[in-house]
């Protein structure tokens, strides 16, 4: 499969974008889980999600989706995968930003969460910039 400038999807093109879709679906999962209540959690972690306000909690959702939505458009080779991508970081950049202002922030109970959310800031801004460079080399149309 080429794209419109006839270039070859270079073979880590299937590999980041597979392990993109499945890290956020993943995440997703997790998430929404937890949200409704359907997650084995700790008393403080049920706390946590149940005094997450509205807003947070779509801004959550968005940064979820526009992961899996961004991993899609990023296998189908299609430009809008960067502009996704970082819609998805600006949304994570917020919520984490908001929870660490507040002091709410599951990374103040412990380590393993502090680990976790780092982890999760740095893939999205890796992915951000791997759908640029794609983007630049003309695989992404």
């Amino acid at each position: 499969m080429t794209g419109e400038a006839g270039i070859k999807p270079p073979w880590h093109l299937w590999a980041i974008g597979i392990a993109a879709l499945l890290w956020y679906a993943a995440g997703t999962v997790t998430i929404f889980m937890a949200q409704l209540g359907h997650l084995e959690m700790r008393p403080d972690e049920v706390a946590y999600y149940s005094a997450q306000a509205p807003w947070f909690t779509v801004v959550t959702d968005i940064a979820d989706f526009a992961g899996i939505a961004g991993s899609v458009l990023l296998l189908m080779r299609n430009a809008k995968a960067l502009r996704v991508f970082v819609l998805s970081l600006a949304a994570i950049v917020v919520t984490h930003g908001y929870d660490y202002a507040m002091g709410t922030s599951r990374s103040y109970a412990n380590a393993g969460a502090a680990t976790v959310n780092a982890i999760v800031v740095v893939i999205a801004v890796l992915l951000v910039w791997y759908a640029a460079a794609m983007k630049r080399r003309g695989v992404l149309g």
